[in-house]
């Protein structure tokens, strides 16, 4: 009875352990669960289409076109699933079917993720027929960006896949296979783009055709589209500013004066989005990310730093003047330039050995004059020149310098002001004086700008003291942009009656200056050329590179419509390429027509490529002695 007793209650706990496991599995097992689930629900994610992207004048520039993907839940694909079968369907190698397997797995087993992606409408219909046969894989529908034009890159930026880091980020929105803006106004503006996701729920039979809608769609979430944004860019002038940058690196950054909109933005060398849509796009990137001499995807209108030379006088008249350490009847005589030991900074103003003034200073480029007005600066406190620098510093950076100007570009950088407190900190306190840093007075030295800093400060030159902070973004869902960061004028720190004096010269550049030679005839404008001295180092020493050239205006000077800024790498003197690029561009934003047809044609038809090829061969030597 007793051994009964005993078979009785090791039958019962056999009993429980069995119960207790297969509660477990079907209840509590993840693999089972979707084995269910999915046996007879498909659930299908709706990715939203993501909003167009218009230009200014509403002019079409991104869409999309749809695609198909096939995805997988890992977990449910079982030991007698035929991979040669399945990879002879959908047309890829084995390697590639285990490689995008162990990618789908190291996301989530029991996820669905991408395996295939851009898939034909063609392909995708004999695909569709045969899937059911194939546990585990299933499709989906989703848009991918259509690019209307074939350049501006820096502009309308690409999408591309999610790093795991985006989907660690926004776990809750990101999962693998998805796309994310990588550059441009496609990475800055991606929240307001790429709209909320969907489900759809379908009801299945047992080979895995859908019958019919799960629930009556009472549990199925509607996706919904992302916002279309209208850029602040003139297309029309962005394609003529990028046609004069034929064979030329550098940036250009048109601004309109009134309320900081962006009408255009050139960086070249110039690159194709469309290049970066389909199965060749890593290639395309990897390609030109190898590029280390042309820099195809470094945007020079907000990286690129470069010493900004002589429109940088500007600032060192009007700190000058804000100071008081000058006042506009200030006068100094120029000997050829500004002497101190044994060294020079010499002046080819072709005004010497009588007094000049600011107006005069500014239309010739005295370079002894601005070394003068920022000596007396850094001396403002002789006991104390850090106080002089820093309070120097302090002007110059309420012109957006030295910041990222808040704007809402997806690129950027600082650029250098440098302050008291950086010379003690470079040379030590009490062994430095002006002279040490004199070359600041001419926009060279330690300080470096971007092209989109210099065009604000025209800005602000032209509206006498204040601008608004430049962004490329007028309207989302065509309904203006009411953010005050934009809407609202920032002040310089300059009094406002010291800016027709500069304004005075910089129009004289035309007249006296080095702007003659490409004076508009219908247009007034105000301008400054600059050559931005350029070096590099090999084996300790210090090897000069043809100059950069420079310019920037605005205009018309009654009521200014456009501010720019023009750099051109390697151009040489700023009224060789720079100078005529920018008045070219003024004129044809101005009159939407160019009368100067010898000028343009020039310009379209002539580069730098020369040079360069020669700048390439210095800087692969450089960089083989580096190895």
């Amino acid at each position: 009875m007793k051994k009964l007793y005993k078979f009785y209650i090791l039958l019962t706990i056999i009993g429980v352990v069995f119960i207790l496991r297969l509660f477990y599995i079907q209840i509590y097992t993840e693999k089972y669960i979707l084995n269910a689930f999915n046996t007879s629900i498909k659930q299908e994610i709706i990715i939203p289409e993501r909003g167009s992207i218009f230009d200014r004048n509403e002019n079409l520039l991104v869409f999309n076109k749809s695609i198909y993907e096939l995805i997988v839940i890992p977990i449910l694909i079982d030991d007698n699933f035929n991979i040669i079968e399945f990879c002879n369907l959908v047309g890829i190698e084995k390697n590639t079917f285990y490689k995008n397997l162990e990618k789908a797995k190291d996301y989530s087993k029991y996820l669905p993720s991408v395996f295939l992606s851009f898939i034909s409408k063609d392909k995708f219909a004999s695909i569709q027929e045969k899937l059911y046969k194939y546990k585990g894989f299933d499709w989906t529908k989703r848009s991918i960006r259509d690019y209307k034009v074939e350049s501006s890159v820096n502009v309308l930026g690409y999408i591309g896949e999610v790093t795991p880091e985006d989907i660690e980020k926004e776990s809750n929105y990101y999962q693998i296979g998805d796309f994310i803006g990588w550059a441009g106004v496609e990475k800055s503006y991606e929240k307001i783009l790429r709209g909320k996701k969907g489900v759809k729920y379908w009801i299945r039979d047992r080979k895995g055709c859908i019958i019919g809608s799960y629930n009556n769609r009472k549990n199925d979430v509607k996706a919904i589209s992302g916002n279309d944004i209208s850029l602040t860019i003139d297309w029309t002038l962005q394609r003529y500013a990028e046609q004069l940058m034929y064979q030329k690196k550098g940036g250009i950054v048109a601004i309109n004066p009134r309320n900081g909109e962006i009408l255009s933005l050139v960086s070249s060398p110039m690159n194709n989005p469309n290049l970066f849509i389909g199965i060749n796009r890593s290639k395309e990137f990897k390609k030109l990310m190898k590029n280390t001499i042309d820099n195809p995807l470094f945007d020079r209108t907000t990286q690129a730093r470069y010493p900004p030379a002589s429109p940088f006088k500007l600032l060192t008249e009007l700190a000058g003047l804000q100071m008081g350490v000058v006042n506009t009847n200030t006068t100094f005589i120029c000997y050829k330039g500004f002497k101190y030991g044994k060294k020079r900074i010499h002046c080819h103003s072709g005004i010497h050995g009588i007094p000049i003034g600011i107006e005069t200073a500014v239309a010739v480029s005295c370079n002894n004059y601005f070394a003068q007005v920022y000596k007396r600066v850094i001396e403002k406190y002789p006991k104390n020149l850090t106080r002089g620098v820093n309070e120097w510093c302090n002007i110059i950076k309420s012109f957006g310098f030295g910041n990222y100007l808040s704007n809402d570009l997806a690129t950027g950088e600082k650029g250098i002001i440098p302050s008291g407190d950086y010379y003690n900190k470079k040379y030590g306190v009490t062994k430095w004086n002006a002279i040490t840093i004199i070359s600041n007075s001419i926009g060279q030295g330690e300080i470096n700008v971007t092209p989109i800093q210099l065009a604000n400060m025209v800005c602000a030159i032209a509206n006498k003291g204040f601008f608004y902070t430049p962004h490329i973004v007028k309207c989302i869902n065509h309904k203006p942009i009411s953010n005050p960061n934009y809407t609202v004028a920032k002040f310089t720190k300059v009094k406002e009656k010291y800016f027709q004096f500069i304004i005075n010269g910089m129009e004289k550049v035309f007249i006296i200056g080095t702007g003659k030679k490409f004076k508009s005839s219908d247009v007034r404008m105000a301008g400054k050329t600059g050559t931005s001295q350029n070096f590099i180092r090999i084996d300790h020493k210090v090897i000069s590179l043809p100059d950069h050239s420079i310019f920037i205006l605005f205009a018309p000077v009654e009521d200014p419509k456009i501010a720019i800024s023009v750099i051109i790498e390697n151009g040489g003197y700023g009224s060789r390429w720079a100078g005529p690029i920018a008045s070219l561009i003024a004129e044809k934003y101005i009159r939407n027509n160019v009368n100067r047809k010898n000028l343009e044609k020039k310009i379209m038809n002539s580069g730098l490529q020369k040079v360069y090829n020669a700048i390439a061969k210095i800087k692969k030597y450089s960089f083989d002695k580096k190895k």
